[in-house]
This record gives structure tokens, sequence and C-alpha cells, in this order.
């Protein structure tokens, strides 16, 4: 009973500190403002590209152009950005679970997909992997954007371990075997494919909040299945190119003699 008051207490911290980090992340990329539109329908005049679209914004009385303005983010198509997320995961009720911290670039394929890779690292008191992080997400084309997603990790693992006796010089340091020498060896690999679920939210045109769950399939059976709760900020570059404007012809008039 109490190991698992202690391994819920700690999975209690690792869920502040990804709140935390999240907020912090937040407040650096928006100063802490409040979301874009908050108070108007036509949330995103600062791309030109919506801005240009709703130039002549929906009439008081028009409630579903409100809301279509509201809600419409289609101009997100081919939007490339970077993005950090952090999550936690655990295996069983037992386990000390991971903090997860990711790193990466997202690119939406279309308006409703997008494609991402990343550099995930994964680590406890006990265990470390780093490896890559690549996914798919379908997604509706909205401001408050509900996922649903396929992705695959594949990662390694490498320790320090008492290498004093191995006739080696394992640090380099133009000495063989003397006292407390480490060597760091492979210890193992982890993969894993995963469906997963979520939220994304455009707090401004350029960032996007998303928080998201996996359940990790590994490869190596399913007893080192893990689930996997995480919450991200991401920062987008959205390339515009304007409408073509048609000039009109101007005709001069001509005086008859």
């Amino acid at each position: 009973m109490a190991n698992r008051l202690v391994v819920a207490f700690k999975h209690v911290g690792d869920a502040v500190f990804v709140v935390l980090l999240s907020v912090v992340l937040l407040c650096l990329s928006t100063g802490c403002a409040l979301p874009t539109g908050i108070l108007r329908s036509r949330w995103a005049m600062d791309d030109p590209e919506y801005a240009e679209k709703y130039a002549k914004g929906a009439k008081k009385s028009d409630v579903l152009g409100k809301l279509k303005q509201a809600a419409d983010a289609r101009f997100m198509a081919d939007a490339s950005g970077m993005f950090v997320s952090g999550g936690v995961t655990q295996r069983t009720n037992n386990d000390e679970g991971m903090l997860a911290l990711d790193i990466g670039g997202e690119h939406y394929l279309s308006s409703y997909l997008t494609g991402r890779a990343s550099l995930m690292g994964m680590a406890n008191s006990d265990d470390w992997f780093t490896g890559v992080d690549t996914g798919l997400r379908l997604q509706t084309p909205t401001r408050l954007a509900p996922f649903v997603g396929l992705g695959a990790y594949a990662g390694f693992a490498s320790e320090e371990v008492l290498a004093d006796d191995d006739g080696k010089d394992n640090d380099d340091d133009g000495r063989i075997d003397e006292y407390r020498e480490q060597d760091e060896v492979f210890s193992g690999a982890f993969a894993a494919l995963y469906p997963e679920v979520g939220t994304h939210f455009w707090w401004t045109p350029g960032v996007r909040l998303t928080g998201f769950g996996r359940y990790m399939v590994s490869t190596e059976g399913r007893d080192s299945d893990d689930w996997m709760i995480g919450i991200g900020v991401a920062f987008f570059n959205n390339p515009f190119t304007p409408s073509p404007k048609i000039d009109t012809l101007q005709i001069e008039p001509v005086e008859v003699p």
C-alpha cells in the first residue's frame, strides 16, 4: 500500500511538472496574453489569408456566419513549425513511470492532416531512452481541433558501468583500469507503434496548444506497453500568396472629328 502511495505521488509530481512546463512555454511565446479574438468572432485577423477571406465580417444577425469565422482554421494548410511537448508514461500500477520531453517539427500537409518528426527523451530515476518519434494526425480544420493519429517511436538506452578491470583506457585520460573507471555501454532498445487521440487549440494564428493521449504498443510484448499523456505548444509560420487581382480595363474616350 505504501509503495502504491509513493508511486501515486510521483505521478502527481510528474503531471504538475508537465503543466508548469506548458505554462512557462506559453507565457514565453505569448507574453501570457489572452487568446486572440476572445471578444470577437474573427479570431485570426493577424493572418493575411484569414484577414483577406474575412475582410468583410459577418453581420451581427448572421449567427452561422459568426460561428464560421470563429471556428475556421483552414488557412493553416501548408503551415510549418516547431513544437515542444512533455508527458508522463505508466506501464503498471506499480511502475514508477517516465517523464518524456519531445522537440521537433510539424507540417500541415493539408488543413486537416499534419506530419511530424522529433527527438524524444524518456527517463526516470532508473532508466532513460532517447530516440526518434514520427507520426500523422487527422484533425478537424478548426480553431478547437480534435484529432486522431498514428505514430512510431524508436529509441535506445545506454548506461555507465564499472570498467576498472577490462584492460582499456575507457575515459581517454592516458591511464588503464584506474580506480572506479567507468565505461558507457549500450543497455537496450525500445520501439513502439501507437494510436493517439487529442485536441489542438489555436491560442493565436501562430501558437497552438495540444493535449494528447497515446497507447504505446511495444515490440517487446504487451507487458512492456505504456500509456502516455502529454501536453505541448507549437509555433507555426504560415506562407501566404495573395489572391490575384484583376485590373479593370481603362477605355479612353475617342473624339470623332
